[in-house]
């Protein structure tokens, strides 16, 4: 269990019908989580993303957002966390910064105009991108600003109707998520994470906090995009 993926598929092989999250109302599985990971790396590598490339995830809570976690670290891809608070120039820069070509969004989440934010990035701080990747949950977005007509679009809720991932190239010393700090003095710098840290981590967090011998739910309210959030649902996970 030295990489999340195998931390995952321990707890998939242990109680994989138990409930791992609940969105919405609606519970999730482990052995559903892992499947969304596993199809959301055929997405992403459908998309081209390969090992040691940085995937940028500008979204809310939601599963897909872990799910995209996840099929990055199966791939060896980097997702970086990029938080929904931001406003343009602190987006655009560090989708520049970390040579980021894919960027996951929803943009129809909560009527907040995430595209607007695209349009006033500086010129050519989203050149890089290549492909941006829409999720939704039934809003209908149009009007895409000039900023981004370069790159290709797809559905997320479409392209995850795919066959599971099956290899899994997670090592555990392996880059796999970059978090920004707050950028109090200057911009937000980047911080790289590996997958061996934030699996032994979770499992510390979970033994310390007594998540493992605790037959309750945690709410997750911190947004995944920060380590306090994706520490939260990693120990929440862990502990089983």
């Amino acid at each position: 269990m030295d990489t999340v993926t195998a931390l995952l598929a321990d707890l998939v092989a242990r109680k994989g019908d138990d409930t791992a999250l609940i969105y919405h109302d609606e519970p999730l599985s482990f052995a559903s989580l892992e499947d969304q990971g596993r199809r959301a790396a055929s997405v992403l590598s459908n998309l081209g993303v390969d090992k040691g490339e940085r995937v940028a995830l500008w979204l809310p809570n939601c599963p897909a957002y872990f799910a995209l976690c996840l099929g990055c670290y199966r791939l060896g891809a980097i997702a970086v966390a990029v938080n929904t608070r931001f406003r343009s120039a602190e987006v655009s820069d560090i989708i520049r910064r970390s040579g980021s070509q894919l960027l996951v969004m929803w943009p129809g989440f909560r009527d907040i105009d995430f595209l607007r934010l695209l349009a006033e990035a500086a010129d050519d701080a989203l050149a890089g991108l290549r492909t941006i990747l829409l999720y939704d949950e039934g809003e209908r977005v149009d009007n895409f600003p000039d900023a981004i007509t370069h790159c290709e679009r797809f559905s997320y809720n479409d392209l995850i109707q795919c066959k599971p991932y099956g290899m899994d190239h997670g090592e555990p010393d392996l880059g796999c998520n970059i978090f920004t700090t707050s950028g109090t003095t200057k911009a937000p710098k980047f911080v790289l994470h590996t997958q061996g840290s934030l699996a032994r981590h979770a499992k510390l967090v979970a033994d310390g906090f007594g998540y493992s011998t605790s037959k309750g739910a945690l709410l997750q309210m911190m947004p995944l995009c920060g380590v306090f959030g994706y520490t939260q649902i990693m120990a929440g996970l862990a502990s089983g």
